[in-house]
């Protein structure tokens, strides 16, 4: 059933509002998917609402179900990292959130403070170059971390996607959320680097798509999913985001897209894994996880190549940014 964009953010609306009415929030606006007008994939949606609070606030991240198809997904931050609206445009996060976001609640205009000193200037070529040599940082910080990583894994991943947001956000926003894979296409193609979108993919193996089935895998990533959940006061491992999730991978492996699922499958698997860490039921699911990582050339006989792998992408993407900014003035 398709639920209404206007449903979803008059829901958002509601709660944004009842919450600034009896805590300290000041402000709060939409951004992710329903901002861009398209929130529903595999019959459920999330909406990413952010909170800014006057002061620390009570968590980092939230999940709130509305229905069985619907849950907000909700980042609070305290406003001070708001206060030098001028240095939020060159952020590779909350620049792009401020760009164009969906105000919901500023009764004192403080976002609307911020997001005209973060939007002013935005697609400028240099501050663009900013952002993306943030993310291709952001990306070199990670992959040096692995060596002594306690959860390899969660690093690497993080790393990848750094290194292809660098390049993203050339087009204007980084990737992010179940259809990543497929933005991520999208900007290789306008940017005429299709290196952008292969070596991704090189990097999660998906030359190996061949070698496991689809459905089994995500009836095992369902049942570890389904096992951490229940133990897990992770907001990340929230019930409702188990069909979130698992909804959107089964659309694309219909559609022939199964390659595109690897990301937030890998990295939504090991956060319950890290979960179960201490489970009495860890070793039920370990062999499932054992075998994913094998398939895909993460197991820990692979990781070095992975990693050099890793680096060569990284040296390429570095090249393809420093052309941009050279054809670009920046």
């Amino acid at each position: 059933m398709r639920i209404s964009r206007e449903l979803l953010i008059d829901l958002a609306r509601r709660e944004t509002e009842r919450r600034g009415a009896e805590n300290d929030v000041l402000s709060g606006y939409l951004i992710g998917s329903l901002a861009r007008g398209d929130p529903q994939f595999g019959d459920n949606a999330d909406i990413d609402l952010v909170l800014i609070h006057r002061n620390s606030p009570p968590a980092e991240r939230e999940m709130m179900r509305l229905s069985q198809q619907v849950h907000l997904d909700i980042a609070h931050h305290a406003q001070d990292l708001y206060l030098k609206p001028s240095e939020l445009r060159v952020h590779p996060w909350l620049g792009p959130s401020l760009c164009e976001p969906i105000f919901l609640y500023d009764p004192e205009h403080f976002l609307e403070w911020a997001q005209a000193g973060a939007r002013g200037q935005y697609f400028r070529a240099d501050h663009t170059h900013t952002r993306a040599r943030a993310f291709l940082d952001r990306a070199r910080q990670s992959a040096s971390l692995l060596p002594v990583s306690s959860r390899w894994v969660r690093t690497y991943c993080r790393s990848v996607l750094e290194a292809a947001n660098a390049i993203a956000c050339l087009t204007g926003f980084p990737v992010a959320g179940r259809r990543l894979s497929l933005q991520l296409n999208a900007a290789a193609q306008t940017l005429e680097y299709p290196e952008l979108y292969g070596g991704f993919l090189q990097l999660l193996g998906a030359d190996s798509l061949h070698d496991w089935s689809v459905p089994e895998t995500l009836g095992t990533w369902a049942r570890t999913f389904d096992e951490a959940s229940a133990s897990s006061p992770d907001p990340l491992l929230s019930s409702c985001r188990r069909d979130y999730y698992l909804n959107a991978f089964q659309v694309l492996a219909e559609k022939g897209e199964a390659k595109a699922i690897l990301w937030p499958m890998i990295t939504t698997w090991e956060q319950a894994m890290h979960a179960l860490n201490q489970s009495e039921n860890l070793e039920q699911h370990n062999s499932g996880w054992m075998r994913i990582l094998e398939n895909l050339g993460m197991s820990a006989e692979r990781q070095s190549a992975r990693m050099n792998d890793l680096e060569q992408y990284l040296d390429r993407n570095e090249a393809f940014i420093e052309g941009w900014a050279e054809r670009s003035g920046a």
